[in-house]
């Protein structure tokens, strides 16, 4: 099965569990879309975690291929900075790791393919090497 995770120009639907350094867990919710062009791949998109007040978090992403298996990302988020990140993708699975420009905050995901339309995604961010939070999700393609 081929990956259609950033590969193709489609939107996913983001359910899951965030957990906050305690081990608390939190309903999530989000979006993605990811748009190509021929130099430089988009990817938007908000995870929403259900606090007493929920909180919306976002990142807007530039991805440009580097090797077949391997695309180098970087990204803004308001409450962490600038990340710079990459995508390794092997086999069902796409690993990522980053790290903040400042060096204070890191961290690691995976997207597990299911199906062509369907991912599950693990994750971990730490601040100064102590974790931050985590998160499981399943995501599934949104077609038009």
């Amino acid at each position: 099965m081929n990956h259609t995770y950033f590969l193709e120009p489609l939107t996913w639907v983001a359910e899951g569990t965030y957990y906050d350094d305690s081990g608390n867990t939190y309903p999530l919710c989000g979006e993605v879309k990811i748009e190509r062009n021929a130099a430089i791949w988009t990817l938007q998109g908000y995870l929403e975690v259900q606090f007493d007040k929920p909180v919306r978090f976002t990142n807007n992403y530039t991805i440009t291929q580097e090797s077949p298996c391997t695309l180098r990302w970087e990204s803004y988020n308001p409450a962490l900075g600038t990340l710079r990140g990459t995508f390794e993708l092997f086999g069902d699975a796409i690993m990522s790791h980053y790290t903040s420009t400042d060096g204070v905050y890191s961290g690691a995901e995976t997207l597990l393919q299911k199906s062509a339309e369907t991912y599950e995604n693990t994750g971990v961010s730490f601040q100064n090497g102590r974790r931050l939070s985590a998160w499981t999700a399943t995501l599934r393609a949104k077609r038009s």
